[in-house]
């Protein structure tokens, strides 16, 4: 199955032209001990990404609302308390519950071990670590347009049923005393498939990105050891526990070259119809679009693209004072000024070439409206 998937893809990939606007990633952008990468969560997206292969392309995420926001501390693996776990580590990542979750990283690849820690599997999994055999990769470099990647990785933990309640046996309907130990299983196979690239826009900034749709397969499955040595459950039970088996999960990763952070990362349901969650790079913006008051305020700019000045037209906005905001492709604040009026000539020559969104706030710093213009340099 996996093989005609991958026919199909180069299939629709060999009808794109090739352009020379696509960026290549680097290991540049893998993480490094004492980087803090900050990202939020939209729960309840109204952006997809799923559109065709191919590019150049511009997606608008500009919709997107924090329902939760993440920071994500890399530390040397040596802070790890099962740094000996995982010798061959370089970094660790410690939640707030004290989960670990180790990494190795070399020039082309950055790739999880394996976690472990406290609160893991309500508890039962306290103190045991999750090795993954071999490490799966989480980024590759350099990753370009067409690339495609397959990585298949086995974890497994055993566990000793006198650690485990009775109670919990028998909800899963696994007969208590005819072993000594479980095992969980657990078997990921990934295809990563570049299959677009262009533009995309998050609240307070705007990228190029490369699209790289991931799909992860992940089989999770119990044995027990009796006096015939491992069995999987299923064999005893006549049939699979509730819970376990197969699952496919299919996100839309947009990565650039010049953030360590993935610019958006879209999971999207089993059929590709909508995302179910959106985890995107936090610039501080709650968003960028639900503050707007009035869908008919329009912003004219005109030449777009701009060489040295650009005239911002303000239509069907209401009289009063408002100040003009130009953020750069990082989500930099590059330029505010104050209007004076409707109509005005705004100097850009000193901006290096791209593409920026600009923000027309007013009086009580409320945004209303928003737009791109993009800066060529003769």
């Amino acid at each position: 199955m996996q093989k005609k998937n991958i026919l199909v893809i180069i299939t629709l990939l060999a009808t794109t032209v090739l352009l020379p606007a696509q960026i290549i990633i680097t290991n540049a952008t893998f993480p490094a001990a004492g980087d803090s990468l900050k990202t939020a969560t939209d729960l309840a997206p109204t952006v997809n990404g799923l559109t065709a292969p191919g590019g150049p392309q511009t997606w608008d995420f500009t919709s997107l609302n924090p329902s939760t926001r993440q920071v994500t501390v890399f530390q040397p693996a040596a802070n790890g308390s099962a740094f000996t776990s995982f010798p061959g580590a370089e970094l660790v990542t410690i939640s707030g519950v004290g989960a670990e979750t180790y990494y190795d990283v070399s020039a082309s690849a950055f790739s999880i071990l394996g976690l472990t820690g406290s609160g893991l599997g309500g508890g039962l999994l306290d103190g045991i670590a999750l090795k993954y055999a071999p490490p799966l990769p989480e980024r590759r470099a350099p990753t370009a347009f067409f690339d495609i990647n397959q990585a298949e990785s086995n974890a497994s933990i055993a566990i000793s049923s006198a650690a485990i309640p009775g109670g919990i046996l028998d909800s899963l309907g696994i007969p208590s005393g005819l072993f000594d130990s479980i095992r969980l299983r657990i078997n990921v196979k990934r295809l990563e498939v570049v299959d677009g690239f262009g533009t995309l826009a998050i609240p307070g900034g705007i990228y190029d990105v490369l699209r790289e749709k991931r799909t992860d397969f992940t089989s999770t499955a119990v044995d027990v050891h009796t006096f015939l040595g491992w069995v999987d459950i299923g064999s005893i039970i006549g049939g699979q526990l509730p819970g376990f088996g197969t699952d496919t999960t299919i996100t839309n990763h947009f990565l650039s070259n010049t953030t360590k952070e993935p610019i958006a990362i879209v999971t999207v349901d089993p059929t590709q119809s909508f995302a179910t969650q959106v985890e995107y790079k936090d610039l501080g913006i709650t968003s960028a679009v639900s503050p707007v008051t009035d869908e008919n305020n329009q912003v004219v700019v005109s030449p777009n693209p701009v060489s040295n000045e650009a005239i911002f037209d303000l239509k069907n906005i209401p009289s009063g004072k408002y100040n003009l905001r130009l953020f750069d492709a990082n989500g930099q604040n590059v330029l505010s000024k104050e209007l004076g009026s409707d109509r005005e000539t705004i100097s850009l020559q000193s901006l290096s070439s791209g593409v920026y969104i600009y923000q027309i706030v007013d009086r009580r710093n409320k945004i209303t409206a928003m737009g791109k213009v993009m800066k060529v340099n003769p």
